[in-house]
Parts: C-alpha cells; sequence; structure tokens
C-alpha cells in the first residue's frame, strides 16, 4: 500500500486558508479543529505551531471553534504589556536599532542649531523620543528643544509627557501634546507653533501611518507634512503587503512575514514565556490582518516602495543619509541601503522585515 508523506504545518494551514471566508464546510472545520489539536501538542516549542495557531485563533472568531478553546493553552504565555514594550524596545532588533539609527541621524541634521523641533506621529510611550533628547545632551550649543507628540491613546501620551518631564536635560524642552490620530490633527496649527518657536523641523514616525485607513488620507497627511517644509522626514514602516484586498494573498504574505518575524524572537536572549510572549504580542496584529473585514481592520501595512512613492508624490526625495548604522547587529540580520528602493532595509534570509525611509524636501 503506497505510503503520502503528511502536510507540513504551513502547507495544512494553507489549505485551509483556501477556503475562507465563505467556502468551510462542516468537513473543514473538522480539519481545522484537527490542525488545532497538532499545534497544541508542542506549541511552546515549536515556532510553526505556535504561528499556526494564531492563525486558526483568528479564522475561529468567524467560524465558531467545535471543541478545543486554544486560549486555555495560550493563557500560559500571557506577559503584562509594559513589559512586552520594554522588550521590544531594548531587545527586538528592528525595532531598537530603527529606532537608534534615526535617533543618531537627527542627533547629526541639528548639531549645529540652537533649536529645533521634532514632530513624533505615534509618539506612543515616548521611549524613541526620551532616548533622543538624552543623545543630544552631548550636542554643543544646543538650547531649546520642542517636542510635539501625536498620539491618539491619551494614557500613552501622559506617560510621554511625565517620562520627558523626569530627566534633566542642559537645554530647554517643551512638551506639546496632540491627542488625535494624525490624519485629523490641524496642521495649519502645528505649523504656526514650529513658526514661532523656530529652528529647523523635524518629523519622525514609527509604525503609526499604516494605522491610517484610507489611501487618500495617506497622501494627505504626507501633503501636509510637507507643507511644514522639515528639514527631515523620517519613516519606520513594516516591510509587507497587508493592504492587499484579496484574503488568501493577504494571508501568504502575512504568514511569511511573521514566520521570519518569530525565528528572530527564538534567538533573543529571553525567557520561553517571554518569546512566546512577544509571539502572542504579535497575535494582535496576525488577528486584525485575518480576522477582520476590510472596513475594521487597522494593521494596514504597505510595503516601502509604496511609501517611497507616496512621498515622491507629496513632494519628497529620498536620500541616503543615515548615522550610526551597526556592522553587526547579530541574529542574521543584514542592514543595507536599498538605492532602487530609497530606504534602509532589516532584513533577516529572504524576508525585507522592516524599512526606514530618511525624505526631505525636493526643492
Amino acid at each position: 500500500m503506497k505510503s503520502f508523506p503528511l502536510p507540513t504545518v504551513f502547507e495544512a494551514l494553507n489549505l485551509v486558508m483556501q477556503n475562507y471566508p465563505d467556502k468551510f464546510t462542516e468537513e473543514s472545520k473538522l480539519e481545522i479543529e484537527a490542525l488545532l489539536e497538532h499545534c497544541l501538542d508542542g506549541l511552546g516549542e515549536s515556532s510553526e505551531k505556535f504561528l499556526a495557531t494564531l492563525f486558526i485563533r483568528a479564522i475561529r472568531k468567524h467560524i465558531g471553534p467545535t471543541t478545543t478553546d486554544e486560549h486555555i493553552y495560550l493563557k500560559r504565555y500571557e506577559v503584562p504589556q509594559i513589559e512586552l514594550f520594554n522588550v521590544l524596545i531594548q531587545q527586538f532588533p528592528f525595532v531598537k536599532y530603527s529606532h537608534s539609527i534615526v535617533n543618531q541621524t537627527v542627533v547629526e541634521l541639528v548639531r549645529n542649531e540652537a533649536s529645533f523641533t521634532i514632530l513624533d506621529i505615534g509618539i506612543g510611550q515616548g521611549i524613541q523620543v526620551v532616548n533622543l533628547l538624552n543623545r543630544l545632551k552631548g550636542v554643543q550649543g544646543l538650547k531649546n528643544v520642542l517636542v510635539i507628540g501625536v498620539e491618539p491613546f491619551a494614557d500613552a501620551l501622559k506617560y510621554a509627557e511625565n517620562l520627558i518631564s523626569s530627566i534633566d536635560y542642559p537645554f530647554e524642552v517643551e512638551f506639546m501634546p496632540v491627542c488625535s490620530f494624525i490624519e485629523a490633527i490641524d496642521f495649519v496649527e502645528i505649523g504656526a507653533k514650529v513658526k514661532q518657536f523656530g529652528g529647523p523641523l523635524i518629523v519622525n514616525e514609527s509604525l503609526a501611518l499604516h494605522h491610517v485607513q484610507q489611501l487618500h488620507d495617506r497622501h494627505r497627511v504626507i501633503q501636509s507634512v510637507r507643507d511644514l517644509q522639515p528639514k527631515a522626514f523620517f519613516l519606520t514602516e513594516p516591510n509587507v503587503d497587508h493592504f492587499e484586498p484579496d484574503f488568501y494573498r493577504r494571508f501568504q504574505n502575512c504568514y511569511n512575514h511573521f514566520y521570519h518575524i518569530f525565528q528572530v524572537i527564538d534567538q533573543l536572549p529571553i525567557g520561553i514565556k517571554e518569546k512566546n510572549g512577544l509571539k502572542l504580542f504579535f497575535g494582535r496584529e496576525i488577528e486584525d490582518v485575518i480576522g477582520g473585514s476590510d472596513h475594521e481592520r487597522f494593521e494596514k501595512h504597505e510595503p516601502s516602495f509604496r511609501w517611497v512613492e507616496k512621498l515622491t508624490v507629496g513632494g519628497f526625495k529620498m536620500v541616503n543619509g543615515f548615522a550610526g548604522i551597526p556592522d553587526d547587529i547579530g541574529y542574521d540580520i543584514k542592514v543595507a541601503y536599498d538605492e532602487f528602493n530609497g530606504c534602509l532595509g532589516f532584513r533577516f534570509k529572504t524576508e525585507t522585515i522592516i524599512s526606514v525611509i530618511h525624505a526631505q524636501c525636493d526643492q
């Protein structure tokens, strides 16, 4: 009797996803449950099984569970969000080094300035901007810095304000909180404040603009930033297409992206609970990309070349002007400037996980 090799976890998941969202039969639902049972066996030791479980959890929100509750198995890996943010900033190389490179580049850009403004789009809890302010302590002649922090979540914005004010700097720091989504802010008011303060404007966004839902709003925000005439505009965004309307192609993009991310997480010098807690953290993004209808989704990432296109249309030019790029950040990650796409790419194996774009006004 001829035997056939069992499919890999991805092959089995791939077959399941071809039925989503409207072709599930009772038989296919049983296949999903069987795959889930297989993945839950050894969940904590296999990134592939963990990743497949997160995808299954996302689709089961719509088709309904029939047997096993995967939340019981995942609950053991829940880690407080504040701890996960610390891991992301301090240990996760894509965030840690993209922030570091942008910050050092900003330091070099303002080295001869007495005053300048940093407009931080998606300031979050203020970790990156505080690290920037600490680096600026070594800049001679700097007297005044205005930080304009845009953040839709009031708790995070307040945390950022308290963090900034808790540190002594050899220059004056003024903080202007803006509790709003970036597409809803008054750029005219921002421009007036920047002009009144004096000195150049640096604009930074990290992992924020992909939350702007509509393409026309993304173009409008970029044009509004251009109208402020910044000295530099930095964008740090995941290099993956989750704006893709076709579900099956979006699933493949999502799986490939996080499959590579999970391999890097496995190398981090942290415990197994923290590693899987970090994967569970990214599971929220997977749930949004896979589980939500198109008008409900917020994690609408775009590949770097599309951000470059928007910037070019908006009146910017891309420059290869980065400082502080380390020779080796470890984890088999390569950091190199992509002349063709106009961005600094963080590449692991065959996947560029995240890109940093340095744009200047095209005079």
